[in-house]
């Protein structure tokens, strides 16, 4: 090899380890102008595929994954312009059907800081109208397991007809005893949330506030993060499904829930006030007009309730599962006592902590004031371990024989 060639090939490999050089120089920069993210948020378009969701009212051809896709995108698209440090994950972001497992999954495995689903609501009731959000928990009403029913039989379009669902079945109602039973330390959280979003719903939009509720939807009670779904709006009432599949209608609740996110995000890292947080009015987003619509007028501020919410929801949980059987008076049953007083109590006396049902009896020449009804003493064990949570920590199961206190150890003899 003469020397020009060793020349050209020393030239050769010189340019192509300088072009390397640049090239991981460049990479280096990038990746230090990128920032790590530090805040993860999973957004959640209900339905998708062949999956349409609720039809609405029949008379347009978008259906409730369409909506709830448009919102969720915009959504997505505003906080990634405004949070370069925040991670948006979309469980769909086109017309696609992931189960509710993979939604799940999607979240938990991303470890996401926070989940949140949207849909849109249905109810035989052609007026029925108004925004809603759920965070996880038993239902506190038939119309919130019919609406959880609903959202939950998207099982049913899967390939196995939900077979790997462990046992969930969304047309049990004991499913839901069962799923309520699940312990979610982010509940509170989860609240928060959800009231960020009722409250600008409500506030700025004009918006009839249907509440923050509970109840047992699949895909915020598995997640292991701050979960809620929000339902913007019914579908089935034609002035409220006008106002749903307008650009408008769209582009306003997306950005009360991104500002809803906002605020959290803020209250979550203990950051200081800062533009993007929630004024109560926004001129960028006018608040738009729908006369044909009802709509509850509330001009006072927006406030930060969410604990004592979650109070009331906690509270309201606990009564809900305490159990009250029927039947007379005849044969042996359990009670739980949780106070006992020489005078009578009413009902919103600060010895009873807000408890809205109990019964009451004079035994010893005291007032004895117990909770729950049952001839199981497994159930009995249930029911005073609600009161113990509830904050009455001496309370205990008393036996009563056709009306008249006896003795426990007595009672378990005889139910043997």
């Amino acid at each position: 090899m003469n020397n020009w060639k060793r020349f050209h090939i020393r030239q050769h490999w010189l340019g192509l380890w300088m072009l390397i050089g640049v090239m991981a120089l460049f990479y280096s920069f990038a990746d230090q102008e990128r920032p790590t993210p530090q805040f993860v948020v999973v957004l959640d378009a209900g339905h998708g595929g062949k999956d349409p969701g609720n039809l609405g009212t029949g008379r347009l051809k978008k259906t409730e994954k369409d909506v709830t896709l448009d919102v969720v995108l915009k959504v997505g698209k505003m906080i990634q312009e405004k949070f370069p440090d925040v991670q948006v994950i979309y469980t769909r972001s086109g017309d696609t059907f992931p189960t509710l497992k993979e939604r799940v999954s999607i979240a938990n495995k991303n470890k996401a800081d926070v989940f949140i689903s949207v849909h849109c609501n249905a109810n035989a009731n052609a007026s029925a109208y108004g925004s809603e959000s759920f965070v996880m928990g038993l239902h506190k009403s038939e119309e919130s397991l019919a609406t959880a029913m609903r959202e939950n039989a998207s099982i049913f379009l899967e390939e196995n007809k939900g077979a790997d669902y462990d046992g969930f079945d969304p047309n049990n109602p004991d499913t839901y005893i069962a799923l309520s039973l699940r312990e979610n330390v982010f509940l509170e959280h989860s609240a928060d949330l959800a009231k960020n979003v009722q409250d600008l719903f409500r506030a700025r939009l004009g918006r009839k506030d249907r509440g923050v509720k509970q109840a047992g939807y699949y895909v915020i009670s598995f997640t292991n993060m701050p979960s809620i779904l929000i339902e913007l709006g019914f579908l089935t009432n034609a002035q409220e499904e006008d106002y749903l599949q307008s650009t408008e209608g769209k582009n306003a609740l997306s950005k009360s829930i991104f500002d809803a996110f906002v605020e959290y995000k803020k209250s979550r890292k203990g950051e200081g006030a800062k533009s993007g947080s929630v004024e109560q009015k926004d001129e960028t987003v006018p608040v738009v007009e729908n006369p044909t619509v009802p709509v509850v007028e509330n001009t006072s501020p927006v406030k930060k309730e969410g604990s004592d919410v979650m109070d009331a929801m906690i509270k309201e949980d606990i009564e809900s599962q305490v159990i009250w059987r029927e039947g007379d008076k005849k044969g042996i049953w359990f009670k739980v006592q949780i106070y006992s007083s020489n005078k009578e109590l009413k009902r919103n006396q600060p010895e009873l902590k807000g408890l809205k049902k109990f019964d009451s009896y004079i035994y010893g020449g005291q007032f004895r004031y117990v909770v729950g009804n049952t001839q199981s003493f497994e159930e009995a064990k249930q029911n005073m371990k609600c009161m113990q949570q509830w904050g009455f920590t001496d309370a205990f199961i008393v036996a009563m024989q056709d009306g008249e206190r006896m003795d426990l150890k007595e009672a378990l003899k005889k139910k043997k």
